[in-house]
């Protein structure tokens, strides 16, 4: 059984410890809208963004980023642990 200590390591190998794990992981907020107002959409378009901004916050807490951490990724920068 994998442990919470065990999960939070493989997260943040694998979207912390290289590049390319970044760049997926800002793709993920883009796509997810995580940083835009939302706007008059379907409430089926609502969940399916709500549920992948779900999503991208759960494995931004795994990663237990700052504020200004979140924001390079974003931006596209290649942050250092």
């Amino acid at each position: 059984m994998t442990t919470q200590r065990q999960l939070v390591e493989a997260y943040r190998n694998v979207f912390l410890h290289s590049p390319e794990g970044q760049t997926i992981l800002k793709d993920m907020m883009k796509a997810s809208g995580l940083f835009q107002v939302t706007g008059i959409r379907s409430n089926e378009e609502l969940q399916h963004l709500e549920g992948a901004r779900d999503i991208v916050r759960r494995i931004i807490g795994f990663l237990g980023l700052s504020d200004e951490q979140i924001f390079k990724i974003a931006i596209g920068e290649v942050i250092d642990e």
